[in-house]
Parts: structure tokens; C-alpha cells; sequence
């Protein structure tokens, strides 16, 4: 069988590749491969030992969004874990000896971006770390050793050419010291040394080819001439080398230079492409309600089923579809949008009816009273309504500020009204009918948002952030809004507001609407501000008011989910109605509510008491058992991959720069047949998103469908076998700022209290012995026997870390502080930001809080994983201090009051990008200070991840260019050259100096 074969490696005539999740080995004389793992994960990356004998590999897994990974050796059979490094990042370089690998891993570094190599024993695990410092590639060859850094395997952007592209390092003498040895105007990856001569992959010239130079980087020869897909993932013995292309493994013989590809057929059941049924509640993401039927979808398939007894029926096509924006129509049939971005109806029967009319993508569907009309937006920020019966369709409104996602029906299905985007952070609600004629009901200035009808037709609601009352900021000097947004109802007709009623009862059948007059008729809630998201009208005057609480950004993470109330108009009260809810919808007359929870469906009557205690129908609990997903993976895969080629071409930011892209799909199409599972679908996805050769062209996955990743826990320090007692000895101990969370090591707890030197002899009463994370997997709390300095024999019991990397972090930013206020003896301060999201933002106050007072700054970006705040550090940091208040007692007080010194010096790396990238131009071109370091990562076409596939992976399309008026556009694909160049060598690290922060502290000095 003519499968999909990735990672090579070659060692005489062994080959060794991955395919269908596992590593197999191939002997050139008879070309049977021979499957050597089963079932570990996805098994990648293999390295076969000098013997033979033994393979080495990486196994990553995913599961349900949870991910991890190790190094594993395989032999005579058997596969063990050697590494307990806890990151799919890790990956088998090479093998030193029979008993000795190198790994590759971002292991307690402060950032994932910093790889470096450790030394690996695969008997008992042992590491040693060896002293070149941040690489992503090492092969050795006598006393030569080449290293790479940057890039090695970016399929998902080829053609780049940015500041953190990959170049060769040499060292000539065993590793003492280093230069740089090839640089081109592209990628260059995967070195190999082969006879005087070393060969790496490079796309320089367009396509990824086969290259050497020779040992002084002279005389420059390509090798293949690949036109189509690129050469990826090289390797060789010293002899031969193999690399995969479009998923077939090719040999080349340098002695020769000749060029085979090798002819595999693969004995493999493809496990992973068998149908399968998934969890339904796992993977659904829409559910409604209409009349007597709920539809919902999942994994992409539509269903339609009673609330409470009955089948639930899959409607339209059944495998290889992807449904959305579904619709419940009153008689039971289901609207939605298929694959092509078409309006379908489908019916309870099992007919699909396309309505085949081109609105672009399709971004959200609202289906009027009587199931006769459709409001639809789209990607090109348009509102169109749809006469099903007619087949007239009306673009009502567009934007040009962003997509228009919230509107409603008027329950006489003749007006609707939307939230239409006035500016970049504006909205007005408007009105309209459905022969076109507008009214803007709200003024164009502050923003409003969801609009709903109340089912009588006497009011419109909407929710408005428009009464912004400040409060302080706790920790800076700073104003902000937590909580803005009140609801509104807009009166319809001419009769009286319900909470100013006249001496006589006022009440309307009136469902006319009344355009005169209609902007005085929008009056607030009698209620106080809220994070409200969602505001619904009910039956019997009901309002359901959906929020979210107000919490850390920074420490959130999965699904949010929010607090309803519903407040009843007639009695003016508001109450709570249901907690923890993802998401709710009302049936089409609004008298039912529909709740989406975290692990089931309920469905209640809205003016009934939700009882949550009871399960079935008394607890309004959906028995979604009856729901049934089956999936075929061959079918869902092309599906998927057609999807991802798709949004490309709606969304890509230039429209003539994708051109070509109709031929793309095509060429990847061709590969589906070979893949046997999802990670080999990724590799496929990500090679197709690479050929835009932009930024930000992203496939997350979700789900390998692998065993579920165990944690490995840390202790929060470095450890050193000690032969003679037979323990590990502690050699470092990582602070950070003991009184904060997460930033202590669980060595230092109180009544633990242990030191450097002591020595850990047994963990939860096995000897500790081989390597000291592997009694720490799955593990909470474990308990240490230890020898102390003074030879005490001491039991500790401790709570592990489930991620170290936070305090790492710390501990590297704190010695780096220490070390400038040491260096200028108190007159410099350091800030560190790590990205220009949430973390980022809190890392930059925690740190000036503290240093702005001095009279210079050091602003350090590198490794800032980009985001979107940049703006808004920049915007202290222009603040420039003029003077001091001097009070009475005490020192002065810089004025104005938070501003910053003088003296900026910034330091940037080649890790830097994204709105990192931004950050760092606009310190050059705001001339706050020198910039120095290495040119940026250039990558600066953003994107608004709102895709996901039908498996729950992200998919996103560069959609926003950056364009500065000196630059053009042209910090993508090539970055942000800083004013000063500083490189950190291989020996820095050896050394322990960091160059960069160094010149850093000294051009500071020199201006101050």
C-alpha cells in the first residue's frame, strides 16, 4: 500500500520513517518495512543507533485538546521511555554512541522559542546538558561540530525569510568557539556532513532543495531540482542522505550523486481511517429550538429530534459535510449552511434543498417567525434578507468596519433590527424592513449590541456599553471600566414605557412599528452596569441576561462559561435562573429556553422554575444518547481540507496576491489518499496553508487520537545523580518571588525548607534512581526522603508544580534585574515583556511599578510571543518624565506622576514577533531609545482565529496587512532590523554571558 511516509533516517541500508502514527524500519535489500511500534502516540522523528539495534524517537500526544511528549528507544521489540522532559518539542538529533543520544527540547527554559541540546543516557535516562547554548539542529564529525538555529521544519511557511530563519554555526575546534558558517536569503535547516562537505535543506531559490557548501562555506551546490513540493526533515549516516518530499522518502548518494525515490508499499490495517462514533456533547456546537424539535450539530453533522422521546434523525448528506448556522423551521425542517457556502433546507423526510445563490462565506443565519425569511451576513460585512418562497434576496446594509453578527427578527417577520459596526469600536442598533427602508435608532457613538425582539412586538432590547463610570485601577495609576454594558428597550409603538406607567393601566396590542419619534423612545434599565454579552426576549415578559464574570485574563483558559438571569418586566425584578451556562437559544416563538451546559442540553419553559437537581425530563435534560455520530475519517478529512483551502480564499488579506491559489487545492487533494491519520492530515493542512508564504497561516489540531498525555510534575530545581550515595543531589533551587503564586519552588514550602546540597534518596519510598521525573508522572504530592547537608536523614512531603516553565521565567527575569541594578549600581531598571497579550501586559506594570523611578530603563522584548497591546505599553513608556513633585518628607516623585526616564535602551531577538515585531519598530521609530539585538521575526498579517474545523482544530487566514508609512509592508517576512546588532554566541552561553543585555547596560550608562 502506497502510504504517506514523513521523518527519515538512514543508517547503511537501514531506513527508518514514520507513517500511520508509528516508526518502521526498512532494509534496502529487500525494501520490507517492518512496523517497530504500536500504539505509543504518534510516533516521529526516529534515529536509528551506529549498531542498528535501537531506534530513538519522539512521541507526541493529543487528546482532547491535551498535549505532551518524550523520547522513547525502541529494542529488540521493546519501547521505553528515556526522557521525562514532558514536551512534544523534544526531538533525538543524533546518537553519540550506542548508549548516548543528543535530544533537542525547550526543557526548563524560560520560553518555548529556546531550544538547547542535552546528552542523554538511554540505559538509565541520566541528562547532562551540553554548553552551546539556544539551537534548533547539532551534528558532530572529528572536532566539527555544526549547529543550526532558527527554523528547521516550517511547512506552514515556506518562502521565509525572517530575522529568525535558519543559519549554521561552525566550530572547528571540539565546540571552544564558533562562527557563522551559512546564511542565505532563505530557511536553512537540517545540516549534515557527508564527506568534507555539509548539506542542509534550503529555499532560497524559491523551492526547499538539497544543498552543501564545504567546510569554510564556500563553493555552494544545489543537489535536487524540485519545482512542486518541498525537500523536508533530512538526515544521514555520514554517507547517504533521505528526506521526504510530498510524502514519499527519496535517497540521495553524494559519491554518486544520484537521486532515487524509494518504491515503499506499506502492509498497514490503517486503523485511524476507520469509521468511528464520537461523543456527540464533545464536539457539538449549535443546538436549537423550535416547536416540538430540537436540531443540533455535531462534528458537523446535522440531527432533528423531539425533546423528549423518539430517534434523533441525521438530515442531509451523512458523511464528509459540514452543516452550520443551523435553523429550526416551524414545520420541522432545518435551515442551515453547507460546505459551499450555500443555504440549505433540510428536511425531516431526508431531502436537501440548496438554495444556490453566492453570499460569499456565510457568517450567521436568522430565520424569521414564520420560517418564510432569512437574514444572513457574510464576510464582506454585508446584511442580506431572503425570501425563501420568492427566491428574492435584498442586501440591506454593509459595513466597513468589521462583520455584522447580531440581529432579530420583529415577531411580524416584516422588520428586523441589527447591530451595525459605525466605527472600530462603535456600534449603532438599527432598524429595518424588508423592502430596504433603515432607521438608526441609537446614536452612531457609543456601542450596542444584541438586539432581540419581545415576542409581543411592543419593544426592542439591546445591551449598550454607553454609561462608562470609571473606577481605580488597584495596582496602577490608572482609570478603567469593569463593568459597562446596561440593558436598553426601545419602545415600538406610541404607548408608555414599562417602568414609567400612567395613573390608568396602560397596556398595547399594538405590534405596528412606529418610525417617528423612535430614537426618544430608547430608555435604560432600572438596573445597575454588568459584563452583560447577551440580552433575549422572552414570552410573558420574561428578559433572559446572560453575562460573564469579570475575571484574570491571564489565568483564564478553556471554555468560559457565564451566569443567566432572567428579569420579569411585569414586577421589575431580576433573579438568577441558571449558572455555569456555555450558551442558550430560544425556540422560535420564545417561549422555551434552551440551555447549553458544560456536560448536557436542557430545555425548560420559560416562565418555569429550572429544577437542576433532577435528571430527564423533570430536569429538562436532553437525553442526547439517541444522537449517534458516526464518522468516516476519509470522508471527514477531504472535507476538512477543502474547508481550510476555502476560508483561505475568502479571507486572505490581498485578494491578487492568492491568485493562484485554485491550483493549490488540487495538488494537495491528490495526497489524501495516502494519509492514514490525523497527524499526517496536519502535515498535509499545514504544507497547503504554507504555500501563502504569509504569517500567521495556523492549523491547531485538537485531537490525534492518542492516548491522553500523563503531566510530569517539577520540583522546581536541578539535580545531579551522586554515584557514592546513591541519591540526587540538589544544585540549584529556582526562585522567583516566594510570596507570589507559582513563583516559589516546592522545595522552599514551609516545612519542607530544603537547600543546594541536599540529596534526594528515595520519592514516595522508591529509590530514586535513573531519571528523577519519572517518579513524578501524574503525580499531585510525593514524598521525599532526603540526606541533608549535615547528613540528617529528613522525610518532606511535597506539591509538585504541573508546569515549571512559569517560574523558570521568573527566576530568569529576577537575575537578569539583579544583574543591571548591580552592573550600574542602582541606576538602571529592567522590564521584561514576554508577549503583548495578558501576561505581558501584567509583566510590564509588575516590573515599572517598581523601576520607573530610576534614571534609565532597560525595555527587553525578546522571545515576545506578539499579541495585541502593544499600543498601550508604548503609550507609558512615551510618557516622558519632566520634572519631580517634591513633598515635604520622602524623596521626590517623578512628574508626571508614572512616567518613564530619559534613558530607554530596548533589546530585541530574532523570537520577537508578531505585535513583538510592531513593539520594536515603533521603539526605533518613536526614538525612545537605541535598540539592539537580533532582526525580528517579521510576521505582522494578523489574523481573528474564529474557525474551527469540524474536529474542533483552529484554522486561521492572514486577514489584517500592516502597513507604516516609511516601511510599507515590509516588516513581513523579514522583521525589524535593530540600530545594533549583538549576537550571542555559542561559547556566551558556555560562559553564562548574556552580550546583548550587557551592551545593553552599557550604552544606557554611556547616555546617562
Amino acid at each position: 500500500m502506497k502510504a504517506y511516509y514523513m521523518y527519515p533516517d538512514i543508517r547503511g541500508d537501514l531506513i527508518s520513517f514514520t507513517s500511520d502514527d508509528d516508526v518502521w524500519l526498512l532494509s534496502l535489500k529487500d525494501m520490507k518495512p517492518l512496523r517497530i511500534t504500536s500504539g505509543l502516540g504518534v510516533s516521529i522523528r526516529p534515529k536509528i543507533s551506529p549498531s542498528g539495534r535501537k531506534v530513538a524517537f519522539t512521541v507526541v500526544w493529543l487528546k482532547s485538546g491535551k498535549q505532551g511528549g518524550d523520547i522513547y528507544v525502541v529494542e529488540d521489540g521493546q519501547a521505553r521511555r528515556v526522557t521525562y522532559f514532558g514536551s512534544r518539542n523534544s526531538r533525538v538529533a543524533n546518537w553519540l554512541s550506542e548508549d548516548e543520544i543528543i535530544v533537542i527540547t525547550d526543557f526548563h527554559t524560560p520560553f518555548g522559542q529556546w531550544n538547547e541540546a542535552y546528552k542523554v543516557d538511554v540505559n538509565n535516562g541520566e541528562t547532562e546538558k551540553l554548553p552551546f547554548g539556544m539551537l534548533s539542529n547539532i551534528v558532530k564529525w572529528d572536532n566539527v561540530i555544526v549547529i543550526a538555529r532558527g527554523y528547521q521544519d516550517l511547512p506552514n511557511w515556506k518562502g521565509y525569510k525572517g530575522g529568525t530563519k535558519g543559519e549554521l554555526w561552525i566550530s572547528r575546534d571540539g565546540g571552544k568557539t564558533f562562527e557563522k558558517f551559512v546564511s542565505l536569503d532563505g530557511n536553512v535547516s537540517w545540516p549534515m556532513i557527508v564527506k568534507e562537505r555539509v548539506y542542509f535543506l534550503s529555499d532560497h531559490e524559491g523551492v526547499g532543495n538539497l544543498y552543501s557548501v564545504d567546510l569554510n562555506g564556500k563553493d555552494l551546490r544545489r543537489h535536487t531540482n524540485f519545482t512542486d513540493f518541498y525537500c523536508r526533515n533530512a538526515n544521514s549516516d555520514g554517507k547517504r542522505i533521505v528526506f521526504q518530499n510530498a510524502g514519499d522518502i527519496y535517497l540521495y548518494d553524494p559519491e554518486k550523486d544520484s537521486l532515487s525515490k524509494l518504491d515503499i508499499d506499506l502492509p498497514t490495517d490503517r486503523k485511524k481511517r476507520q469509521p468511528k462514533f464520537v461523543s456527540v456533547i464533545e464536539y457539538m456546537n449549535e443546538a436549537v429550538v423550535n416547536g416540538n424539535y430540537i436540531a443540533l450539530t455535531s462534528r458537523g453533522k446535522a440531527f432533528l429530534m423531539r425533546p423528549w422521546d423518539g430517534p434523533a434523525v441525521q438530515l442531509g448528506k451523512k458523511q464528509g459535510v459540514k452543516y452550520r448556522q443551523i435553523q429550526a423551521l416551524p414545520n420541522g425542517d432545518v435551515i442551515g449552511v453547507n460546505d459551499d457556502d450555500k443555504l440549505v433546507i433540510l428536511g425531516k423526510d431526508g431531502n436537501e434543498k440548496v438554495i444556490n445563490r453566492d453570499f460569499a462565506r456565510i457568517e450567521r443565519v436568522k430565520v424569521s417567525p414564520d420560517g418564510k425569511k432569512v437574514l444572513l451576513s457574510n464576510n464582506k460585512l454585508e446584511l442580506w434578507v431572503y425570501e425563501i418562497d420568492s427566491d428574492n434576496a435584498r442586501l440591506i446594509d454593509k459595513s466597513e468596519y468589521d462583520l455584522i453578527l447580531e440581529f432579530d427578527w420583529h415577531p411580524n417577520g416584516e422588520w428586523f433590527a441589527y447591530a451595525f459596526p459605525e466605527g472600530y469600536y462603535t456600534q449603532s442598533i438599527k432598524l429595518a424592513r424588508i423592502d430596504g427602508k433603515i432607521v438608526r435608532i441609537t446614536t452612531p457613538y457609543g456601542y450596542d449590541f444584541s438586539p432581540s425582539f419581545d415576542p409581543d412586538g411592543r419593544y426592542l432590547y439591546f445591551l449598550a456599553a454607553r454609561h462608562l463610570d470609571p473606577t481605580n485601577d488597584k495596582v496602577i495609576f490608572n482609570l478603567s471600566f469593569q463593568r459597562v454594558v446596561k440593558p436598553y428597550l426601545v419602545v415600538l409603538g406610541n404607548y408608555y414605557s414599562p417602568f414609567n406607567q400612567p395613573l390608568d393601566e396602560s397596556s398595547s396590542n399594538d405590534k405596528n412599528v412606529v418610525i417617528e419619534g423612535i430614537e426618544d423612545r430608547v430608555i435604560p434599565f432600572p438596573i445597575e452596569e454588568e459584563n452583560y454579552v447577551q440580552i433575549a426576549g422572552a414570552k410573558n415578559n420574561k428578559i433572559f441576561l446572560f453575562s460573564y464574570p469579570i475575571r484574570g485574563l491571564r489565568t483564564q483558559t478553556g471554555d468560559v462559561f457565564g451566569r443567566l438571569e432572567v428579569y420579569d418586566l411585569e414586577n421589575k425584578a431580576k433573579e438568577l435562573y441558571a449558572d455555569n451556562v456555555s450558551s442558550f437559544s430560544l425556540s422560535g416563538d420564545k417561549s422555551k429556553i434552551l440551555l447549553m451546559l458544560k456536560d448536557n442540553l436542557r430545555l425548560f419553559d420559560v416562565n418555569a422554575k429550572p429544577d437542576f437537581n433532577s435528571a430527564g425530563r423533570k430536569g429538562g435534560v436532553i437525553d442526547l444518547s439517541r444522537v449517534k455520530v458516526y464518522v468516516e475519517p476519509e470522508k471527514e478529512w477531504r472535507q476538512m481540507l477543502k474547508e481550510t483551502w476555502k476560508l483561505m480564499k475568502q479571507n486572505y488579506w490581498n485578494e491578487e496576491r492568492l491568485k493562484n491559489w485554485d491550483s493549490v487545492l488540487p495538488k494537495y487533494e491528490r495526497l489524501l489518499d495516502r494519509v492514514s491519520t490525523r497527524f499526517e492530515l496536519s502535515d498535509i493542512i499545514q504544507e497547503m496553508q504554507g504555500e501563502t508564504r504569509t504569517s500567521h497561516s495556523y492549523e491547531t489540531a485538537y485531537d490525534y487520537d492518542t492516548p491522553e498525555p500523563l503531566s510530569v510534575g517539577g520540583l522546581g530545581g536541578e539535580f545531579e545523580y551522586n554515584e557514592n550515595n546513591k541519591c540526587y543531589k540538589i544544585t540549584k533551587i529556582y526562585v522567583g518571588d516566594s510570596t507570589n503564586e507559582n513563583e516559589r519552588s516546592p522545595l522552599r514550602d514551609p516545612g519542607v525548607q530544603l537547600n543546594v546540597g541536599d540529596c534526594i534518596k528515595a520519592i514516595d519510598g522508591e529509590e530514586a534512581n535513573g531519571n528523577i521525573y519519572s517518579h513524578l508522572v501524574n503525580k499531585d504530592q510525593v514524598i521525599l526522603d532526603v540526606i541533608t547537608n549535615d547528613g540528617k536523614n529528613k522525610r518532606v512531603t511535597v506539591k509538585v508544580l504541573k508546569d515549571e516553565r512559569f517560574l523558570i521565567y521568573r527566576y530568569w527575569v529576577e537575575k537578569n534585574r539583579e544583574y543591571v541594578h548591580e552592573k550600574s549600581k542602582g541606576r538602571l531598571g529592567y522590564i521584561h515583556i514576554p508577549d503583548m497579550m495578558y501576561q505581558g501586559f501584567a509583566e510590564f506594570y509588575r516590573l515599572f511599578m517598581s523601576e520607573f523611578h530610576r534614571e534609565g530603563l532597560v525595555v527587553d522584548v525578546r522571545f515576545n510571543r506578539g499579541g495585541f497591546i502593544s499600543g498601550l505599553l508604548l503609550e507609558k513608556l512615551l510618557l516622558k518624565r519632566v520634572g519631580y513633585d517634591h513633598p515635604r518628607n520622602g524623596k521626590p516623585i517623578p512628574m508626571p506622576y508614572f512616567s518613564s526616564s530619559k534613558v530607554l535602551v530596548g533589546i530585541t531577538n530574532e523570537h520577537a514577533g508578531s505585535d513583538g515585531d510592531i513593539f520594536s519598530f515603533l521603539f526605533k521609530k518613536y526614538k525612545l531609545g537605541v535598540l539592539i539585538g537580533r532582526r525580528t521575526w517579521g510576521g505582522v498579517v494578523g489574523i481573528r482565529p474564529r474557525y474551527r474545523l469540524v474536529d474542533k482544530t483552529y484554522i486561521s487566514q492572514p486577514e489584517f496587512a500592516v502597513n507604516f508609512e516609511d516601511v510599507g509592508f515590509g516588516i513581513e517576512n523579514y522583521g525589524v532590523d535593530p540600530d545594533i546588532v549583538v549576537e550571542i554566541k555559542p561559547e556566551d552561553y558556555a560562559n553564562n554571558s548574556d552580550t546583548q543585555l550587557d551592551i545593553a547596560i552599557e550604552l544606557a550608562l554611556k547616555q546617562l
